[in-house]
């Protein structure tokens, strides 16, 4: 045994590996404590992004534009509740993303009463701008690891996607007729 997860180091014969061979016997509390592990490297990765343009946008707010973003149309109140806040504190968030003059409120043509957020043009780019620098950051990362290893990974990502409810598909339902993943460059990271 090589760790304390009990995994036997095993090399392959025709690419370098991680040392890590096949897991087995992994409980769901010490899988739980690599995964959060891991999800704390990868949040430093994607805090860079928002890092290397110096903006003063905040973490909540790059949130919220992100779910603007992905959700065209979007009410204050979908915002609100895809946050986990209150209608008021949305309210108030998209003031301050208004005023920096990164999102815009509309009145819905359909429902008057009904207040949808959309990204303008300064926003559009901003999360472009940081999609494209998370994307090449998780390029160099996933590059240092082999082939197999990347594979593993893609393999455990859509089996915990799939054990909480958000498989992958075409709109964001089902897996795809064919079962293979969208490549990287097909969708957008955010």
């Amino acid at each position: 045994m090589d760790n304390a997860y009990g995994q036997h180091s095993r090399q392959s014969p025709r690419e370098p590996s991680s040392g890590y061979g096949p897991v087995v016997g992994v409980d769901a509390d010490d899988a739980a404590a690599l995964l959060a592990e891991a999800l704390e490297s990868l949040i430093t990765v994607w805090g860079r992004a928002q890092e290397a343009f110096g903006t003063t946008v905040s973490p909540t707010q790059l949130r919220a534009l992100t779910i603007i973003s992905r959700t065209p149309g979007v009410s204050l109140h979908g915002l609100a509740q895809e946050m986990g806040t209150v209608s008021s504190v949305a309210s108030r968030l998209c003031d301050r993303m208004d005023s920096a003059g990164l999102m815009r409120r509309e009145l819905d043509s359909d429902n008057r009463r009904k207040v949808t957020l959309a990204l303008t043009s300064e926003g559009e780019a901003l999360m472009t701008a940081i999609r494209e620098r998370r994307a090449r950051d998780l390029v160099t990362a996933l590059s240092a690891m082999s082939a197999t290893d990347r594979a593993a990974l893609v393999t455990g990502i859509l089996a915990f996607r799939q054990a909480t409810g958000h498989a992958q598909t075409d709109n964001g339902g089902a897996h795809r007729a064919s079962g293979s993943p969208q490549s990287p460059t097909s969708r957008r990271l955010a």
